[in-house]
């Protein structure tokens, strides 16, 4: 089992940067950062959230995703509004232009999507989103049993 773990390993740490140095290039020359890109995605695609809300779904901490929604902020690409039922509690909304830079930096990133899927017939291409879906749920459950309780 050992040599499965380290085997393991060495493919996740690969493909992962891989894929970071791939978005990064490709992230970058939209004039945002890969961090900022990422917290664009989920403020498109789960509406207004709180800072809170957004680190949980970002694994970072509060203070890092304020600093990058700070910077978000300053390039009108996120405003900060209060919640409507909670005036107390304020909200992350992506605006007009942040659903713009999100859209055209990630237009590249599906088209590498897509030549990489290629190399896979449709059966190959199912059973590997398959087990990718299972892989970040074994990682989700991973990730939640070491927080403290």
């Amino acid at each position: 089992m050992s040599k499965q773990v380290a085997d393991f390993h060495k493919q996740i740490v690969e493909l992962v940067k891989k894929y970071q140095f791939r978005d990064r290039d490709q992230i970058l020359s939209h004039g945002i950062s890969v961090s900022q890109c990422y917290i664009l995605e989920t403020l498109y695609s789960h509406g207004s959230i709180t800072v809170g809300l957004l680190a949980e779904k970002m694994y970072l901490s509060i203070s890092t995703i304020t600093r990058v929604v700070d910077q978000l902020v300053k390039k009108g690409y996120v405003k900060r509004e209060q919640d409507t039922n909670d005036r107390r509690i304020h909200v992350n909304k992506i605006t007009k232009a942040g659903e713009k830079v999100y859209l055209k930096s990630w237009e590249n990133i599906f088209e590498s999507e897509k030549a990489i899927l290629n190399n896979f017939n449709p059966e190959q291409r199912a059973l590997l989103i398959d087990f990718l879906k299972k892989l970040n749920q074994s990682v989700s459950e991973w990730h939640n049993s070491c927080k403290v309780k």
